[in-house]
C-alpha cells in the first residue's frame, strides 16, 4: 500500500511539474523546417529534478549560438583555403525568423542521469518517443546540470553541451566566451572533426601544445588551424565541405554516412578503412573509434555477437 501511495505521489509530482512548465514561447516538439537542407536542431533538457531556468526562451541560448555562429564564419573566412568565402552551421529555424529551440524535461533525474553520458541515456527518448529522427539533422542539447570539468559530449548525429559545468554555474551572461567556446568545440565532433586521418588531430584535443597554441576550436579557442577546416589529405573528409555547413560546398560529405553507415563513398583513407573493419568484424566500435563516433542509434538492444544490434554502442547492422 505504502507503495502504491508512493507512485501516486510521484506521477502526481511530476505531471504538476511539467504542467508549469508551460510556458509562452516555449516548444515541445520540432516545429515546421523552413529548409529541407541538413541542418542543426537545438534542444534545451533538463533532469526530472532540475530547474527551469528558461534558457530556450529568455534568449540566452540563442544569443550564444548566433554569436558561437559568427566566429565560425569569421574563422572560415580567415582559413588558409577557404578562398575568403565564411562559412556557418546551417542551424535549424522556425518560419518566424527564431532559432528553433526545443524544450525537453526528462522522466530521469540527474542521479540517474549523470554517471554515463545523458546522449546514451536519451538516445531511446529521441529515437523512438520524441520523434527526432530525422537522419538529416544533428540535435544538439544544452543540458543545464553541473558534470565537473566535463564541459559536453559529442558525436555524429547527438552531441553538446552540460551548461553547468567548468565552474560555469549555468551564468551565460557571466561566461558568454566561455559558452562561445565549448559550442564550437562540440559541434566541431558532431562534423567529425578529430577524425583521426588529419594529421595531428590527436594531439591537439585540448592541448596547449599544438600549432596555434590553445586558442583553435578543437581545443579551448575559436580559430581553426590548417587542418581542421581545408587539407589535401586523400580519402580523409575536410569540415569546408560538411553539408552542415552554409554556402553548402560542391562536393560535400555527411558525417551520418561516414559514421554511421559506414558508407565511406571516396573517403577511403587506411584510417578509415581499418576502423569500419574492425567495426564490423568484432563490433568494438568504441573501444577501436578514431575520432567522434556515432552517437545516432537505437540504444534499447542489448549485445549480440551477430552484430546486428549492438545495443550500448549502435546498431552495426
Amino acid at each position: 500500500m505504502k507503495k502504491i501511495i508512493l507512485i501516486l505521489i510521484t506521477v502526481l509530482f511530476t505531471s504538476t511539474l511539467f504542467a508549469a512548465d508551460k510556458k509562452s514561447g516555449r516548444f515541445f516538439e520540432d516545429q515546421p523546417d523552413v529548409t529541407d537542407e541538413h541542418q542543426i536542431h537545438f534542444i534545451y533538457l533538463i533532469p526530472s529534478d532540475g530547474k527551469d531556468r528558461e534558457l530556450d526562451i529568455n534568449g540566452s541560448m540563442e544569443n550564444i549560438l548566433e554569436k558561437a555562429n559568427n566566429v565560425m564564419f569569421e574563422a572560415t573566412k580567415a582559413n588558409k583555403g577557404s578562398g575568403g568565402i565564411g562559412k556557418k552551421y546551417r542551424y535549424d529555424y522556425r518560419k518566424d525568423g527564431k532559432l528553433d529551440i526545443t524544450f525537453i524535461r526528462t522522466s530521469k533525474n540527474w542521479k540517474d542521469l549523470k554517471d554515463k553520458s545523458v546522449n546514451t541515456q536519451m538516445g531511446h527518448y529521441f529515437q523512438q518517443v520524441g520523434g527526432f529522427n530525422n537522419k538529416k539533422k544533428t540535435y544538439f542539447l544544452w543540458t543545464d546540470v553541473n558534470k565537473g570539468d566535463h564541459g559536453g559530449d559529442a558525436g555524429v548525429g547527438i552531441g553538446g553541451i552540460f551548461v553547468q559545468s567548468n565552474n560555469r554555474s549555468g551564468d551565460v551572461m557571466k561566461h558568454e566566451e566561455a559558452f562561445i567556446i565549448i559550442n564550437l568545440h562540440e559541434l566541431l565532433h558532431t562534423q567529425l572533426m578529430g577524425i583521426r586521418c588529419m594529421k595531428g588531430m590527436k594531439k591537439i584535443h585540448y592541448s596547449n601544445h599544438s600549432s596555434g597554441g590553445d586558442n583553435h576550436m578543437l581545443s579551448v579557442g575559436t580559430k581553426l588551424n590548417k587542418n581542421l577546416y581545408t587539407h589535401n589529405i586523400e580519402g580523409c573528409p575536410q569540415l569546408k565541405d560538411s553539408v552542415y555547413l552554409t554556402p553548402t560546398s560542391k562536393e560535400p560529405y555527411n558525417p551520418y554516412e561516414i559514421m554511421c553507415e559506414r558508407n565511406l563513398g571516396k573517403y577511403t583513407h587506411p584510417k578509415l578503412v581499418k576502423i569500419m573493419q574492425k567495426a564490423k568484424k568484432s563490433n568494438k566500435w568504441y573501444k577501436n573509434r578514431i575520432g567522434p563516433t556515432c552517437n545516432w542509434r537505437d540504444w534499447t538492444g542489448k549485445f549480440s555477437k551477430s552484430g546486428k544490434k549492438f545495443g550500448f554502442f549502435g546498431e552495426m547492422n
